[in-house]
């Protein structure tokens, strides 16, 4: 008798269920990404000689021309399967990151404008595909306990991460940062070779995903949609950017961001749990909203190392309280749509991805200007009560302009 086994079936035997190898090849991939992602916004702030305009325009362009091929992307999912289009994608994300590798030893504008182009095809094929095949195999009434263990998944990596790639960074530089992350992301595709192939069919021609956007049904949602992704691009691009003006070190920079999540972590599953349950969803995602809003002002103190630790962790807690049950109000939404589950996700990335564009067009021509960047965090706060739209605001914001006819 043979007891001998293929590695591909030992990885089969390992991760049974479809839904651990989508989590365990996420996992993989947030590991590569969790260590250049806070530092990622540095280089490029570094390579455009320290401003902030130039470093809001080069993201602004990446989510711009995501947003306007969206469509396409999710047109190519329909042929291929979201599985197929999530594998493509990691080969375009290395190209990027490649472009990046380069810039560390010549300043070519080619490669700058390359990784632009690279990473936003990245993002089209990867984002419609992630967001379609997660709502299929989450269940309506266990998908906010599937989404606390997708951010699970997700961020015990990431824990890890920053201060790995901060310490790579202090010893060895970017260079080598980005060799390993190049490696361990074409290392994330591998689980998914094990998934079978879904055909889904989307059938929005350009012009009808534009107009689900302005559609007065989605008018509460489309707000909800864009002021949490401004918020979020804030955190993402403007945060990492100002511990480095701060002269905060890089592996510091890892410390409090891996210290921070390691935190967040212990409080996610439990909240997973509390919004399966649709009152108390509802009324942490507002509860969440607010906390949020406020851990942004205390950021907008932040002048050191510790502080900066302290208020990212309560940040990180709050938004947990709010990101959860939004979340899985997203998944519940879309799946609801049935048939048209992508096109529901595809509108949406479209919008959010289009405003964030608008949006750091106008931090971009804000900091040619003024160059205190903490300014900003104060409008991260109100853009942080829009989590709130995605459930039921409070009667304050319901009677806002936004909800008159």
């Amino acid at each position: 008798m043979s007891f001998q086994l293929s590695p591909n079936h030992l990885l089969n035997r390992l991760f049974k269920k479809e839904a651990d190898q989508f989590f365990v090849s996420m996992a993989i991939r947030r590991l590569a990404l969790g260590m250049i992602l806070i530092f990622e916004p540095i280089f490029i702030f570094i390579y455009f000689n320290n401003s902030i305009s130039l470093t809001l325009l080069f993201f602004g362009a990446i989510h711009g021309i995501y947003g306007l091929l969206a469509v396409y992307g999710a047109k190519i999912m329909s042929k291929i399967g979201p599985k197929h289009s999530i594998l493509i994608s990691h080969f375009f994300f290395f190209g990027y990151y490649l472009c990046l590798f380069l810039l560390s030893y010549d300043s070519l504008f080619i490669f700058i404008s390359l990784a632009v182009i690279l990473k936003s095809i990245a993002m089209t094929l990867f984002w419609p595909a992630f967001h379609t095949d997660f709502c299929r195999f989450s269940e309506n009434h266990h998908r906010g306990r599937v989404v606390g263990r997708l951010n699970v998944a997700l961020m015990a990596p990431t824990i890890i991460a920053p201060v790995i790639g901060g310490w790579i960074l202090a010893v060895f530089g970017y260079p080598v940062l980005f060799t390993t992350v190049l490696i361990v992301l074409l290392t994330s595709a591998i689980p998914m070779f094990l998934s079978r192939q879904v055909r889904i069919k989307y059938s929005d021609s350009y012009s009808q995903a534009v107009k689900r956007i302005f559609k007065k049904a989605n008018k509460k949602t489309n707000f909800a949609f864009v002021f949490s992704h401004l918020e979020w691009g804030i955190d993402l691009y403007l945060w990492p950017i100002f511990m480095s003006v701060l002269a905060i070190s890089y592996s510091s920079m890892g410390g409090i961001t891996t210290f921070a999540l390691a935190i967040t972590t212990l409080f996610t599953l439990y909240m997973g749990k509390m919004s399966d349950r649709l009152i108390d969803r509802v009324r942490f995602l507002n509860i969440g909203s607010a906390l949020t809003s406020i851990s942004w002002v205390l950021r907008y103190f932040v002048t050191s190392s510790f502080p900066a630790f302290l208020a990212y962790s309560l940040y990180r807690i709050c938004r947990t309280t709010a990101s959860i049950p939004f979340q899985a109000l997203l998944y519940e939404k879309a799946s609801l749509k049935g048939a048209e589950m992508d096109e529901f996700i595809v509108y949406r990335e479209i919008l959010i991805n289009v405003s964030r564009f608008f949006f750091f067009a106008i931090l971009a021509a804000f900091f040619a200007v003024f160059d205190q960047i903490n300014l900003v965090f104060l409008v991260a706060a109100a853009a942080s009560l829009g989590f709130m739209f995605m459930g039921v605001p409070p009667k304050i914001m319901r009677a806002g302009w936004w909800s008159k006819k």
